[in-house]
């Protein structure tokens, strides 16, 4: 015990360092002890923060608002977001851990106060059957464990960073929610946007099968047309029940989201084609570690880990409790009495086989591996950010050309089968053209899907909004 009293006995009270008389002395003295703490001085751990983002652009950029959603312009998705943060599980699950937290919070700190008791009893005897004696007490006693070196405050002090985790905790699982709900939303809309693509395509295909078919009639082509084609729209109607599948999966998925028993859930929205595409701001990145939740709520943690080790190395120094009492007893014939008792005792760490210090061990050891969570937090969530930057650029990029290649497509679909039409061309550059095109709005259609995915990614990545 010795190493930890020499080295930690003098705490940090520089006013306490003044020469003092010596009837100042005990109660200076007294002072001084109280405001002892073990907890070490915190200082956050570094981390290098770049200048700014690799590939931010403010031009005509919306600044990231708590609902941010709102900027994708669909009434549907704020009444889904709305409900969700109401009724999600997992949401209601970590307000559940918020109200163990603050429990937690209330019986540490009971050890800073007074401990008051009262007690009663009763008796009635009689001896050889003469007259019963009753007699009765009751009583009021008090103990206070004096804090002479923080252990209770920081024991409090990590339930407290332990509670503002759980704050945290809460409005990242709230972001995350949101993500989730946007994202699966986006791809309901997404499945019907193809599906319908794909319904054009085989209406295309039909209608191409009809002309082979009246030719054929006429003796102008041969049966090989009338088979190509067949195959051509199986093709396409094979393609629409893993669609429909991907639908129904992604509306499950938004009905558990909600809270909702998955069966007859359904969204109303039946393409992508209203929702707008905002512009994102991106702030500067040192911003970041004050507005993600999941940042702070991993410095909380590392604070509560801070506060233990203080809480670890009081552990070493003797406790000191008082208590005092006070019984009235009535007994019959005789007069009442009064008993008062104070007490002291004081009790000091001899000998615990090593288990203070490998407390301390552990406690400083959990401090060490939470900054080094820390810090790997700050650097993931710039990472984060770095790469739905990169996503949305090359998702913008990739869209802007398969659009083009889909109008193309459709271009030469429709010469391709004027063509056939007109019995310049042959059915096989029919059916190539056919499937350019339904692969070329199919690709088109997913990759707005992504771009939308990218927007959600790059508003979750740069905090959501939320502020401490």
């Amino acid at each position: 015990m010795s190493r930890y009293l020499h080295s930690h006995i003098a705490c940090r009270a520089p006013a306490l360092r003044r020469r003092v008389t010596k009837r100042m002395a005990p109660a200076l003295a007294s002072l001084m002890l109280a405001a002892c703490s073990m907890v070490p001085d915190y200082k956050r751990p570094g981390i290098e923060t770049p200048a700014a983002w690799s590939m931010a652009d403010p031009t005509g950029a919306q600044a990231v608002s708590a609902e941010w959603w709102k900027n994708f312009g669909d009434p549907e998705l704020d009444t889904l977001m709305a409900a969700a943060l109401e009724t999600n599980l997992d949401i209601v699950s970590a307000l559940a851990r918020i109200d163990q937290s603050q429990g937690a919070l209330r019986a540490s700190s009971a050890a800073l106060l007074p401990n008051v008791s009262g007690s009663g009893s009763g008796a009635s005897r009689a001896i050889d059957g003469g007259p019963s004696r009753e007699s009765a007490s009751i009583g009021l006693s008090a103990s206070y464990a004096l804090d002479l070196w923080g252990r209770y405050r920081a024991q409090s002090q990590s339930a407290r960073s332990t509670l503002d985790a759980t704050v945290f905790d809460r409005d990242a699982t709230r972001l995350m929610v949101q993500s989730q709900v946007a994202t699966v939303y986006f791809n309901i809309l997404n499945a019907k946007d193809r599906l319908t693509i794909a319904e054009e395509s085989l209406a295309a295909a039909r209608e191409t099968y009809r002309i082979a078919e009246a030719r054929y009639n006429a003796g102008s082509t041969s049966a090989l047309d009338i088979a190509q084609q067949r195959n051509n729209i199986a093709n396409i109607e094979a393609g629409i029940p893993p669609l429909e599948r991907d639908l129904a999966a992604n509306s499950h998925a938004l009905a558990i989201l909600l809270g909702r028993a998955p069966q007859g859930f359904a969204v109303t929205g039946s393409g992508t084609a209203h929702l707008a595409l905002p512009v994102i701001a991106t702030a500067q990145p040192a911003a970041l570690i004050e507005r993600r939740p999941d940042i702070r709520r991993a410095e909380a943690q590392l604070l509560a880990a801070n506060a233990d080790i203080g809480a670890a190395r009081a552990a070493f120094f003797p406790s000191l409790d008082i208590s005092a009492s006070v019984t009235r007893s009535f007994a019959t014939m005789s007069p009442a009495e009064t008993a008062t008792s104070l007490a002291g005792s004081l009790l000091a760490p001899i000998f615990s086989g090593g288990s203070l210090e490998g407390n301390l061990q552990s406690a400083t050891g959990r401090q060490a591996e939470l900054a080094a969570n820390y810090q790997k937090t700050v650097l993931t969530s710039f990472g984060e950010v770095e790469d739905a930057l990169a996503s949305a650029d090359a998702n913008a990029r990739r869209e802007a050309l398969l659009t083009i290649a889909a109008a193309e497509a459709r271009r030469a679909y429709d010469v391709s089968e004027a063509r056939y039409r007109a019995g310049a061309s042959d059915l096989l550059s029919v059916l190539d053209a056919q499937r350019n095109w339904l692969s070329a709005r199919d690709s088109a259609a997913q990759a707005r899907l992504n771009r939308y995915s990218s927007a959600v990614d790059l508003y979750v990545a740069l905090g959501g909004g939320w502020e401490s």
